[in-house]
This record gives C-alpha cells, structure tokens and sequence, in this order.
C-alpha cells in the first residue's frame, strides 16, 4: 500500500483544518504502513477507534466556523460528516464485535472519501470562512 501523501492541493486555507486533516492523512497511514508489512489486522481497530474520535473533534470545530460565520451549506455538510461517522462506527462496531472487515476495503474507502470530502466539500466554504477572517 502506497503512502497517502497530504500536499498542498488539499489545501483548505484555514491552518487549524490543514493541520486536522493532515492528522487524518497520519491516521490512515497508519493503517497503510501496517498492511505494507502485512499487519493491517493487527492495527485495523486502533486506526478506526483513532479515527472515530478524531473525525468527531475535527468535524464538530469545522461545523462551529461555519455555523459562526453563517455559512449557507452548513446543513449538506453536517449531512456528510454525519454519514461518515455512521460509517467509521459500523466499522468499529463490527471490530469490537469481533467481525474483521477487509482492511484493503477500509483504507480505500477512507482514503477515496477524505480526498472526496476535502477537494469537493471542503474547500466549497475556503473563500467564504476566509472572508469572515477564519484562516
């Protein structure tokens, strides 16, 4: 598994979210690195359980900017994170219930939808957040 490098494409223009979604590019890595050396298994649970937590820190202070400074696509956005986390918890669930999913399945799946979310939603509030002084 290639690493999943972050690099300025990504890029949303608000240095606390730049820095939030680097951490989740480490994250997944994690997983990456470990299947690499064929112990995607071993870690599986320790990088959804990361990303769990991470993902709900970082999208609750992204949801506080745009509810501050009234940002009209707040409501699809939320939708977004919210079907992710749903996602990320079935996975968690199912590792603590002691079903393995594929490990080949979640990073692609991780990875496709950070990069997705990032470059199609994310950077959609860059200008706006940035007009109201938030960079």
């Amino acid at each position: 598994m290639a690493t999943f490098a972050w690099n300025e494409s990504y890029s949303v223009h608000v240095r606390q979210f730049d820095a939030q979604h680097q951490k989740l590019f480490e994250i997944i890595n994690t997983l990456a690195d470990a299947m690499r050396m064929g112990k995607g298994e071993d870690v599986i649970r320790d990088v959804v359980g990361q990303l769990a937590v991470y993902t709900r820190t970082h999208f609750l202070q992204e949801e506080v900017a745009m509810r501050q400074t009234g940002y009209a696509e707040l409501a699809s956005h939320q939708a977004q994170h919210n079907k992710l986390m749903t996602d990320v918890e079935r996975y968690k669930h199912d590792l603590d219930e002691g079903r393995k999913p594929n490990t080949i399945a979640v990073l692609n799946f991780l990875r496709d939808w950070l990069v997705q979310h990032i470059q199609k939603s994310d950077k959609l509030y860059s200008d706006h957040l940035n007009t109201h002084g938030v960079h």
